[in-house]
């Protein structure tokens, strides 16, 4: 046990090292970022979208947020779709409770979980990893052994919840970049999940819906957004133990 702690250590290291390789330092030319307190306050769930539509420097900025983002072990266990066809995201909309927005916004933003992880994928990643980092895959074998035994003792559906959990993180990632750099988005949960799977043909690449996320800008008439912002008080939220 000792010789695994050591290793995932030495590992997390390498990860966080490694991670700051050709990372831009700079904002996006055109956006203006904002305090990350007021970006949180100005952000609401957007539920109508302007016709406007979003910039590809906004979208690839969406997009680098994603892929920054944390994950359990680094291992990032799903796809980020990113739905620009019109036909595409009005077929979604059956599947979506009637919400509009879906087809409205700029692009529909999906974050789709693998429905397992096959040793396979354990070993495909470390072998990415050992490369990023200059090493020999076997240097990380400690490292490829706390992930197996933690994963692969996991039933599918177990996998499947795991993979979902980590999409989770990525949002949020995603919806405070979006807010630094004035996108609207509006996350749901709410949609017909197989639905949703066989519009975008998911289900054939082990793939499963976990979030949809329009994005774009806030249509004027969205009165939404006049609406104070609503959240427990801090002494509701928080426990001091």
């Amino acid at each position: 046990m000792v010789k695994y702690l050591i290793a995932f250590i030495n590992i997390c290291k390498g990860v966080q090292s490694s991670a700051f390789i050709n990372l831009p330092h700079q904002p996006h030319a055109g956006m203006k970022a904002m305090n990350y307190l007021d970006a949180l306050n100005w952000r609401y769930a957007v539920k109508e979208f302007s016709n406007q539509t979003l910039s590809q420097t906004q979208i690839d900025g969406l997009v680098e947020s994603v892929r920054l983002s944390a994950s359990a072990y680094g291992m990032q266990p799903y796809k980020l779709l990113i739905v620009e066809s019109a036909a595409l995201k009005n077929a979604c909309i059956p599947f979506s409770y009637g919400q509009n927005k879906v087809a409205e916004c700029s692009h529909l933003l999906v974050l789709a979980n693998y429905t397992e992880i096959p040793a396979d994928a354990i070993n495909t990643y470390i072998r990415e990893l050992a490369v990023s980092q200059g090493k020999e895959a076997e240097a990380l074998s400690a490292y490829k052994d706390i992930i197996s035994q933690d994963i692969l003792s996991r039933t599918s559906a177990e996998q499947k919840i795991w993979a979902e959990q980590q999409c989770y993180i990525a949002l949020g990632k995603l919806l405070s970049y979006a807010a630094m750099h004035q996108i609207d988005a509006g996350p749901m949960t709410g949609f017909d999940t197989q639905g949703i799977n066989q519009v975008l043909g998911l289900d054939k690449q082990g793939l499963n819906a976990a979030i949809l996320c329009p994005v774009g800008i806030r249509s004027k008439n969205d009165t939404i957004a006049t609406r104070p912002k609503f959240r427990k008080t801090t002494e509701q939220l928080v426990i001091t133990l």
